[in-house]
């Protein structure tokens, strides 16, 4: 089976078997209409069968495009697991649970505190649900840093050495996107714990909003339930005690003044200050699906920020925005922060982004795109130069990317005790 991309808004895979073409479609989250279907079966899959035909050198190429098409019209397959998206599809997804919602609460003792992410840590949680050779070249690496990896979802076949740094959880997922529902850790003198926030999708998504109890039964982890709705993907610290995000977490929950809402990240998380910038696009209606702070922002160490560079509308105007934010501050030891940028830019509604990244242990683990390598070079120098204890590994990030996210969104950190 042969599987090309088109333009980045949909894969199609064919196979030439008894005389007959069998022709598969995955379509990027933007198209779902059959009328949409309809017009790229007839626009592109007749022409390509016809192409292809001509390779085969049969002799015979109008007659086998008309017995093609009859097939062709019973065999196109819609892949029924097409990855569900960052945000919500709403012709595959319905409503599942109450509007609302109170995991209870429950606030950690005084002590604990949220790492950053180029802090120690002990083990990255991913869940394999879509995405999957990107996902084993992701644990691959981790592992080969000495990390433990634990794998929700459905298992995730790996060639690694040590295999007892692997852990198969068998926690049911709906989604990939584990940063955003996982579980976020907290430490304190040498214990570990577990924040579990409601996901934004939690009327959809049931068992990703339960994914961060599971994952901690695991381990015998206290997971301490916080009544805020809160995406891994817009949390972002530092190691004193600063916590920065975007501002639509005080859209998320707008039954909140935003007052409640910094003391409650500030009384679980053990921080001190908390700094919302704005996010592209409209309150309530972000340009990439997320409003996130990782598509565009990411710490590299306390003392310097990456931050994307772009000329797409809506992109370029909160990009620069959170330079001018971050030129307004001091770092913790009183220092103008070390500004880098990278490249990013738009394609419809996908936002294409550096700065989805894991940091693990000094390896940081960067997204590519095809088709860009002078970006990625830029990229990877400017994670070298921010930081040049890290090491860098590319990894291929074309398919997620189109869904919402990237390497960041798809991992969770876990911290060392």
């Amino acid at each position: 089976m042969t599987k090309l991309s088109l333009f980045g808004q949909f894969y199609f895979s064919y196979t030439y078997e008894n005389n007959k073409y069998v022709l598969y479609l995955t379509l990027s989250p933007g198209i779902h209409e059959p009328q949409q279907l309809g017009l790229l079966i007839g626009l592109i899959g007749l022409p390509l069968i016809y192409f292809l035909d001509k390779q085969f050198n049969s002799g015979e190429a109008m007659k086998k495009i008309l017995l093609s098409a009859l097939t062709l019209i019973t065999t196109v397959n819609v892949y029924a697991n097409e990855p569900l998206p960052n945000w919500i599809d709403h012709s595959r997804e319905k409503i599942v649970a109450p509007l609302e919602i109170s995991k209870g609460e429950s606030a950690p003792p005084s002590g604990f505190r949220l790492p950053a992410e180029y802090e120690p840590a002990q083990a990255v949680s991913i869940g394999n649900m879509a995405f999957t050779p990107m996902l084993q070249e992701i644990a691959t690496a981790v592992v080969g840093s000495g990390t433990e990896i634990w794998i929700s979802g459905e298992e995730l076949n790996l060639n690694v050495k040590n295999k007892s740094l692997v852990k198969q959880l068998g926690c049911a997922l709906d989604t990939v996107w584990m940063r955003d529902y996982g579980p976020v850790g907290i430490t304190e003198s040498g214990d570990l714990a577990i924040v579990d926030s409601i996901y934004r999708h939690y009327q959809y998504r049931v068992s990703d909003d339960h994914a961060p109890e599971c994952i901690a039964n695991n381990f015998s982890l206290i997971n301490f339930n916080m009544p805020i709705i809160l995406d891994g993907g817009n949390l972002m610290v530092d190691s004193v005690g600063n916590l920065f995000m975007t501002k639509i977490t005080y859209k998320w929950n707008n039954k909140m003044s935003a007052e409640k809402i910094n003391e409650t990240l500030k009384e679980y998380f053990g921080v001190h200050t908390i700094h919302a910038i704005d996010y592209a696009g409209i309150p309530g209606n972000p340009l990439d699906g997320t409003g996130h702070i990782d598509m565009f922002v990411k710490l590299l160490n306390d003392e310097t920020v990456l931050i994307s560079q772009t000329t797409s509308p809506g992109f370029k105007e909160a990009t620069e925005n959170a330079v001018k934010y971050f030129k307004s501050i001091k770092t913790p030891s009183g220092n103008d922060y070390k500004i880098l940028r990278t490249p990013g830019w738009s394609n419809g509604r996908t936002w294409y982004t550096y700065t989805n990244s894991l940091i693990v242990n000094n390896l940081a683990l960067v997204p590519k795109f095809s088709g860009h390598d002078e970006d990625n070079k830029t990229a990877e120098r400017a994670y070298v130069n921010g930081n040049p204890n890290l090491s860098v590994k590319m990894i291929d990030s074309d398919q997620s990317i189109i869904y919402g996210g990237s390497i960041h969104c798809v991992t969770q950190l876990i911290p060392k005790k």
